[in-house]
């Protein structure tokens, strides 16, 4: 099974107004993604690995080439850094732990916010796509207090899309001042080059911050 991690992301954004209600906007945040693959059994082995037991959606570390991981639950769908199941050999693991992977992006969004209400009090809507490119790639293995970094994925895109859609809610302190709330959903189009599984990721965020009108 698959989890997300909880992360955080910054940033700096600027907008145009192209009418009273319509603005555009851009800008560039560091985001951060995390996944956790549970069910993971893992050992070190240096027979095993040379006869197909690693992994070939990850390019391992020195430090790392002689582990082998295999999945506690037999699927029948082929492994993927993404989706664990079948595409190593060994027979003997002597850890059970998870396997979380961590990617870092630096975000170009490009996005239309439409005022829906525009008081003291404002409500809007949110869409656009943004653009993703590739800074952090990090693979580990943990289990109880151990963790063992054991390289980077070659499957992800060093350049990655995503669709967003949200809401945003906006307090206006005066009129050069506003504090804004906005939860946003975002879709990623292509994070990965070869995924043969169904994990497509994606994020729900509460971004939150102070614009200032110039």
């Amino acid at each position: 099974t698959k989890s997300g991690n909880i992360n955080m992301s910054y940033g700096v954004t600027v907008a145009y107004a192209v009418t009273k209600k319509l603005t555009i906007r851009s800008g560039i945040n560091k985001v951060d993604y995390g996944y956790d693959t549970e069910d993971v059994a893992f050992s070190s082995s240096s027979s095993l690995a040379s006869k197909g037991g690693q992994l070939s959606t990850i390019n391992y570390a020195e430090t790392s080439n002689t582990l082998t991981i295999a999945s506690n639950i037999v699927t029948s769908e082929k492994y993927t850094t993404t989706n664990l199941a079948q595409d190593v050999t060994a027979k003997s693991p002597t850890r059970d732990g998870f396997m979380s992977q961590q990617f870092g992006y630096l975000e170009l969004p490009v996005e239309l916010n439409y005022a829906l209400l525009d008081k003291k009090f404002g409500v809007n809507i949110i869409g656009g796509v943004s653009s993703l490119f590739l800074i952090d790639n990090a693979v580990s293995l943990t289990s109880g207090d151990l963790t063992t970094e054991i390289g980077e994925a070659n499957n992800i895109n060093d350049l990655n899309f995503s669709a967003n859609m949200g809401l945003g809610l906006n307090y206006n302190f005066s009129q050069k001042v506003r504090f804004n709330v906005e939860p946003i959903f975002k879709y990623q189009l292509n994070t990965f080059s070869d995924v043969n599984g169904t994990f497509r990721p994606y994020s729900v965020g509460v971004y939150s911050g102070l614009t200032f009108k110039f």
